[in-house]
């Protein structure tokens, strides 16, 4: 008589799909790898809500330049009246606040 139940068990879990065994807690949440064209600047220097975010600086708007580090509102205006830039050194150049340290925490969020 044991026989034939164990070959019904065996058969019912060789045959049901694998979710239905799956645990049902919910996994820890992951973060994503920063995605970022230059390696000049550390990832833990950068806040997680910005890493991978590029801003082009010809384009971008106030709210858009103000969510790069080291950018306030008044930096974001210099640097919207003081458009084109071809580079970093150009807006080392042009705009007045920003300076080659600063312009080190930016580049790697920069496009131009």
């Amino acid at each position: 008589m044991r026989k034939p139940i164990l070959t019904v068990l065996a058969a019912a879990l060789l045959l049901a799909p694998a979710s239905a065994f799956a645990k049902t807690h919910k996994p820890a949440a992951t973060t994503m790898p920063a995605t970022t064209t230059s390696t000049a600047m550390p990832s833990t220097t950068m806040p997680a809500a910005t890493k991978g975010m590029m801003v082009n600086v010809n384009t971008a708007t106030s709210a858009d330049l103000v969510k790069i580090p080291g950018v306030s509102a008044k930096i974001a205006a210099e640097i919207i009246k003081n458009r084109p830039y071809k580079d970093t050194a150009e807006l080392v150049k042009k705009v007045k606040g920003i300076g080659p340290k600063n312009v080190k925490k930016m580049e790697a969020m920069l496009s131009f």
